[in-house]
């Protein structure tokens, strides 16, 4: 049975990470959800994997799609949703059954391995607690799959569709006959409330580790989940005079230097170097190749390839892409003076994150001077250089050069 990976969705609710890398390529420790997504289908069998990725994309993808090793990468023919995602590889299947999964969401392989061996259609059913902000699955008095209903305000169950499916190849049929969608796009969920009309499709109902990264914070969730199931080690290099207190993971090639202080859980990824006279407090993800310096503090954060925050910082509550460097002095807010959840801008929208602390997402190859402050819940494009001593109070435009 082959199996199809769709990765070719832009991730808007994701700026400004993924202006430079794609929303399946999202960190978790020193891996990334397709990786990670990948790694347990090849744990469960030796299917042919193919990948849906954009027909165009930037420059800067190219580097994490070749990172996809024993794949095989198909070219979306236009970009108009999910369901034309899937129509892409038609001439590509060679089997009477394909294994389908949204390359975006965070599953193990025990959510897999129960749709794989599923007896007939299927589709995973995770039980959550907001069904009303997902595809929610109404259930048949024959206990399969009625359709599914996007966002509804009365959910007919708590059961969403969790993106995993074993299907029929007569879904293909069901791709040509669907209409846009009310937002522009030919969508999967519209197909397959055409196919479950007429085929049987079994609701595999889970409630283990399953989550839809969608929104920046939830970059951190999903990294503090990943963080709790791992087990400690230290593989690098750890001088006298480091304090670790809880679980570390420190893998090879990574060096932690005196007077450290490390209160688990903490991942420091390969290659990274550590202090000295740094305070790593709980759930820091340092993905690999990282700089972190001479009094500096990071606390619940995640911090991606190569980016540096070399000296006299504190970063909190916050995601920061690949290639950034932090100026001497710069420090994160993650606290309003009024202690209330702080908001972002998704798409545009002002939205609650539902956390009280939160810091900053910063895109990738941004450069601080010394002394920059930036207020909770800003967001600074990839490219984007600041000024010395500037106070960043808004959210900071791709490549702009902010002076406040």
């Amino acid at each position: 049975m082959q199996v199809i990976i769709l990765a070719a969705g832009k991730g808007e609710r994701l700026e400004p990470i993924t202006h430079t890398r794609p929303k399946p390529f999202i960190p978790l420790l020193g891996s990334t959800l397709i990786e990670n997504t990948i790694t347990f289908i090849k744990k469960k069998a030796d299917s042919e994997i193919l990948v849906v990725v954009p027909s165009e994309y930037p420059k800067e993808y190219e580097e994490f799609y070749s990172r996809l090793k024993g794949v095989k990468l198909v070219k979306q023919k236009n970009d108009y949703g999910t369901a034309s995602a899937l129509l892409s590889v038609r001439s590509e299947i060679k089997d009477d059954e394909i294994l389908l999964i949204y390359g975006d969401i965070l599953v193990n392989t025990e959510a897999i391995g129960r749709i794989y061996s599923a007896k007939c259609n299927a589709i995973l059913g995770v039980k959550v607690n907001n069904p009303q902000e997902f595809g929610v699955l109404n259930i048949s008095e024959t206990g399969y799959l009625k359709n599914i209903i996007e966002k509804p305000q009365n959910p007919p169950s708590n059961l969403i569709n969790g993106g995993i499916y074993k299907l029929n190849i007569k879904i293909f049929d069901y791709l040509d006959k669907i209409p846009k969608s009310v937002r522009g796009e030919y969508e999967l969920p519209d197909a397959i409330n055409l196919f479950s009309h007429e085929n049987r499709v079994e609701i595999v109902k889970y409630d283990g580790l399953w989550m839809d990264v969608g929104k920046p914070w939830e970059i951190i969730d999903a990294n503090k989940v990943v963080l709790d199931l791992e087990q400690p080690r230290i593989n690098g290099e750890v001088e006298e005079g480091v304090i670790i207190k809880g679980k570390a993971i420190i893998e090879e090639g990574a060096k932690v230097l005196h007077g450290t202080y490390i209160e688990g859980p903490v991942f420091i990824g390969k290659n990274s170097i550590v202090g000295p006279n740094s305070y790593l407090r709980p759930y820091t993800v340092l993905c690999g190749d990282n700089r972190v310096g001479a009094s500096v503090e990071i606390k619940e954060s995640v911090i991606m390839e190569k980016t540096k925050v070399p000296h006299l910082s504190y970063v909190g509550d916050s995601v920061i892409s690949e290639d950034v460097n932090f100026g001497a002095g710069t420090l994160v807010a993650n606290l309003r003076f009024d202690e209330s959840e702080v908001k972002v801008y998704v798409k545009g929208e002002r939205v609650s994150s539902g956390r009280r602390k939160l810091g900053t997402f910063v895109g990738a190859h941004v450069r601080t001077g010394i002394n920059v402050s930036i207020l909770p819940g800003v967001k600074i494009g990839a490219y984007a250089r600041i000024y010395p001593s500037a106070v960043v109070n808004r959210d900071v435009k791709k490549g702009e050069f902010f002076k406040g």
